[in-house]
């Protein structure tokens, strides 16, 4: 996997678009990840992944950013917690359906989020349709430090139509979110169709996260948008609460 890793880094940005699924998925052959369980949790048309806690007794804090008008995956884990409890925090700028929908299960929170707090375009479901939409956008470390409060996260489900494109820096080694001491073990994130310009992001992120070589990535997921898992090995407290005591 890291020979074909390094040989896809190498490639042009649509290359590497249309061929990471697959040193990735040789990747989740390897004998020392079989007995981690990757556990999903399904949307009405995706599939969220968490390692649960090996441990009992512990609260987990999950963040979905682009609610969707759908909480089937948060309903799924909440059945699945069982004897350890988990704490759902959603974002979506669209309040109608997705307020009432998120509060079965956890705190919404009527906004986008993204990499500055400001007015402005995005890409939001309404009545069925993705349509864009002036909407209040709150910067990210505002939102996870400054609103709901913690610096730990377990897991963080992006779906933010695009967003994600201005959230990249955060994940790196040195990046917003260790410069604040926040701390995520776990995210989702769905990378949208990109045009030439996003695809040179997408090829720019994935090769960092590779290289910094604290967050391993799964569960590749190709249609119009690629969907990857990526899972945090090097924070001993992640590993501890997640792969091995």
């Amino acid at each position: 996997m890291l020979k074909d890793m390094e040989l896809l880094m190498t490639v042009d940005d649509d290359t590497f678009w249309n061929s990471l699924e697959n040193p990735v998925q040789k990747c989740e052959l390897l004998y020392s990840l079989k007995n981690i369980k990757m556990e999903p949790f399904n949307n009405m048309d995706e599939t969220k992944y968490s390692i649960l806690p090996i441990c009992g007794n512990t609260v987990m804090s999950v963040v979905t950013l682009g609610v969707g008008q759908d909480v089937n995956a948060e309903l799924a884990m909440q059945k699945r917690i069982g004897n350890y409890s988990v704490q759902f925090f959603g974002a979506d700028p669209i309040v109608e359906g997705n307020d009432e929908l998120f509060s079965k299960v956890g705190t919404f929170f009527p906004f986008a989020v993204g990499n500055s707090s400001r007015m402005g375009t995005a890409s939001v479901l309404l009545n069925g349709n993705y349509v864009e939409k002036r909407v209040v956008h709150v910067e990210f470390i505002q939102f996870l430090k400054g609103i709901i409060g913690k610096i730990f996260y377990d897991n963080i489900w992006v779906d933010g139509e695009y967003a994600e494109y201005e959230l990249f820096d955060y994940f790196v080694n040195g990046g917003n979110l260790d410069q604040e001491g926040i701390t995520v073990c776990q995210f989702n994130m769905e990378f949208h169709l990109p045009n030439a310009i996003r695809k040179h992001q997408f090829k720019k992120f994935i090769t960092r996260i590779f290289n910094d070589q604290r967050y391993a990535f799964f569960r590749p997921v190709r249609g119009n948008h690629i969907r990857l898992y990526f899972v945090n090995f090097m924070n001993p407290d992640c590993t501890k609460k997640f792969i091995s005591e």
